[in-house]
């Protein structure tokens, strides 16, 4: 068998729905399910036609506690391969 040459290429998209801290609301995990299975299967629908290079979509389903969730963005030193004129 040939291994495939060339960079591996993939386009993600995401979508974060936060809940808001302290709202007291239960919420359903049948509901959760209902709801990403529909936003799922609409892009997986619309797919096709809209990326017809793609050969297949990964779906990632996740309903997660952040007990801990940090993202850090550090600004480097302007120079002149990072700065437009």
């Amino acid at each position: 068998m040939t291994e495939p040459t060339g960079t591996p290429r993939a386009l993600r998209i995401s979508f974060e729905f936060e809940v808001p801290q302290g709202l007291k609301k239960n919420i359903h995990g049948a509901k959760i399910h209902a709801a990403l299975d529909t936003i799922a299967g609409r892009v997986i629908g619309m797919a096709e036609g809209l990326f017809p290079w793609a050969s297949r979509v990964t779906v990632r389903k996740q309903w997660v506690y952040n007990w801990t969730d940090e993202t850090e963005i550090h600004d480097l030193p302007a120079s002149d391969a990072n700065t437009p004129e």
